[in-house]
């Protein structure tokens, strides 16, 4: 395609190339940017011609010289939209407007409302690289003063004692890390002494987040924020609206609470759960597919399926021994790479679990949004994990005396609201979870999970979840590249 001097002066500050068929868009709106590619849906004509049409007429009002969009910019944007995706319900147009954001000091509660959006990026603060300061955490206005206080002293009950262990705890974890004490070395010491105390850090600790989503992703997100019970998620969710509306006005146009969303916390029964005296397995098998071989087998054969013949033999892969079925996928993962992920057809068949896990560890793992959870609420009545190595340590009574401490506020807490309870309840307490996942998930939990570098708390999750797996699944226990090893330290 050849273009003349004048359109290369007026759409060179916004595409990557004038000359390649593969080219990135920059310094657009992002509902500008979402209304070019809406385009393809509509036009025979290229990106490049409609860019510079729109420039030429004035109907983006961008301002070329200055490569700086005007706000005639997104008012042009705004029609376009307010036409085709709320007038013709185009909703898809919207995925191609981008929002990042960064949301600073709103609770680990709150963090685990927003990053429940599947079709989103997420960057945590971490609670392994960093010491949490004194003070650090939400206030819960909405109590009444006597609930609020009992909260707060809590709160400031543990940080003090995350606070005056760290030290001790560093300095015993410093004497059995051999080397010498180079940048790396004192790296390794302080994760590992974060990764033991990280229990005691109250759920309402403050964190930051950086989001990345598209609109369409983002309104989903708002409009379920909006509806939670939680007021600092519905605080945080409006403001989020806000700054997102200086992005993508129109496509956020119709995010609100929303009745449906609410209904389900206001009619089901909820069931509170004392505790039972001692932790279930890290993870039960709730149910499986008993066929699910011959699931993985059809899904890896029936591409090749190009014959008449080789469709009969498809159809006739249930009457096939095992021994037979397992070379076939034995052979489909025979030439897998260390970086190759698990073969699409293992997403063939599906297992659903019961985890049971302490809440910093769910903290990372509620990561994986490739799988459906379901979520229990947050409390002490399932009881602490607490790290073996407090143990050797002689830090052990002392960790556990923390965490019971705040038992009889979150009791007095969850009597007049249980889903604010959870704001005083330390990571080292148990929560459930169901997970439902395909067995090419299974594949990513456990590889990614179990290695070396990852907590303790979840290595131990992924391990459980390997076993399981291979108990009604045998069939696969020599693909799944899991580290069974109890590493004393995880980073070294």
């Amino acid at each position: 395609m050849s273009l003349s001097i004048d359109t290369q002066n007026r759409i060179r500050p916004f595409v990557s190339n004038l000359d390649r068929p593969v080219f990135a868009i920059a310094g657009l709106p992002e509902e500008v940017i979402a209304v070019l590619l809406a385009y393809y849906a509509r036009s025979r004509e290229d990106l490049r011609t409609h860019l510079d049409r729109l420039l030429a007429d004035d109907s983006l009002g961008v301002e070329t010289q200055a490569q700086i969009p005007s706000s005639h910019a997104q008012d042009k944007a705004r029609a376009f939209h307010e036409k085709w995706v709320v007038g013709y319900g185009h909703a898809s147009v919207a995925e191609h407007a981008i929002v990042h954001f960064a949301v600073e000091q709103v609770s680990i509660i709150a963090s685990k409302a927003i990053e429940d959006l599947r079709l989103g990026s997420f960057t945590e603060k971490s609670t392994r690289y960093v010491v949490f300061d004194s003070g650090s955490f939400s206030d819960l206005p909405q109590l009444p003063p006597a609930l609020r206080q009992a909260y707060r002293t809590a709160c400031r009950h543990l940080f003090t004692e995350y606070l005056d262990m760290f030290p001790h705890v560093q300095e015993r974890v410093e004497a059995t890390v051999p080397g010498d004490n180079d940048s790396r070395r004192a790296a390794a010491v302080r994760a590992h002494t974060c990764d033991l105390l990280r229990g005691l850090l109250p759920a309402g600790t403050h964190t930051n987040l950086g989001i990345t989503a598209n609109a369409r992703a983002l309104a989903t997100l708002l409009c379920k924020m909006l509806s939670s019970p939680l007021d600092e998620v519905r605080n945080v969710g409006e403001q989020m609206r806000a700054e997102a509306s200086t992005i993508a006005p129109t496509l956020l146009r119709h995010v609100a609470p929303t009745p449906y969303r609410q209904t389900p916390r206001e009619t089901l029964p909820f069931v509170n759960r004392e505790d039972r005296g001692e932790a279930n397995p890290s993870v039960r098998m709730v149910r499986h597919d008993h066929d699910a071989l011959q699931r993985i087998v059809l899904a890896l054969c029936y591409e090749q399926a190009v014959q008449p013949h080789a469709q009969a033999r498809i159809e006739a892969l249930d009457q096939q021994d095992s021994s037979t079925l397992q070379a076939i996928v034995d052979r489909a993962m025979a030439k897998r790479g260390p970086h190759d992920p698990a073969p699409r057809a293992m997403e063939a068949s599906h297992i659903t679990v019961e985890l049971e896990l302490d809440y910093g560890a769910y903290r990372d793992l509620q990561r994986h949004r490739m799988l459906t959870p379901a979520v229990q609420i947050l409390g002490c009545s399932l009881g602490p994990t607490v790290p073996d190595e407090l143990h050797s340590m002689g830090f052990h009574d002392r960790y556990e005396r923390a965490l019971g401490s705040v038992v009889s506020t979150w009791r007095e807490l969850a009597a007049h609201d249980a889903f604010a309870a959870q704001y005083v309840v330390p990571l080292a307490y148990r929560i459930r979870v169901l997970w439902t996942l395909n067995l090419r998930e299974v594949f990513h939990v456990v590889e990614l999970r179990s290695a070396r570098q990852g907590h303790s708390s979840y290595r131990r999750v992924a391990q459980a979840l390997y076993r399981e797996v291979c108990r009604v699944h045998p069939w696969l226990g020599g693909w799944i590249r899991v580290d069974m090893t109890d590493h004393v330290l995880a980073r070294s």
